[in-house]
């Protein structure tokens, strides 16, 4: 009987282990690969670790030149935080704010600017924002698919 019942536990975990995993808002794959703006001066890039952190870093470029750099990283977990170290500096925590299937939104009201950071899928396309918290000063970017370098 405590056998059958621990198998039944057992079972029972693994169970909502897969429901919760399948259902976690907080799976970014979406946000991984090689993305190049539109113009060609900006790219990201994005990686998954196995232990959940997703690393990225972002290059401007003016004739052919970096004229700005920015390494991030999300932490995951039930309130992802993205922390960026632009020009190596940081880093500067950003909470998730709101969060689908294929979006994210980060949040600091304490930070200079950006104070808000939004990413989010259009079909093939990555897009981004970055706005002070009331959505003024809102910089726009569309990034297609790139390669590595």
């Amino acid at each position: 009987m405590i056998r059958h019942a621990f198998c039944l536990l057992a079972l029972s975990a693994g169970a909502l282990t897969a429901t919760a995993e399948a259902a976690d808002p907080n799976h970014l794959d979406w946000l991984t690969g090689c993305w190049q703006s539109d113009d060609g001066v900006t790219r990201e890039v994005w990686s998954t670790s196995e232990d959940g952190y997703y690393f990225g870093y972002s290059v401007v470029t003016k004739e052919s030149r970096v004229i700005f750099f920015e390494h991030m990283r999300i932490n995951s977990g039930p309130l992802p935080v993205f922390n960026a170290y632009p020009a190596g500096e940081g880093p500067y925590p950003f909470a998730a704010t709101a969060f689908s299937e294929t979006s994210i939104t980060f949040a600091n009201p304490d930070h200079d600017f950006p104070q808000k950071i939004k990413y989010w899928r259009e079909g093939p396309r990555l897009r981004a924002t970055i706005s002070a918290m009331d959505d003024s000063n809102r910089g726009d970017f569309s990034f297609t698919p790139c390669t590595v370098d």
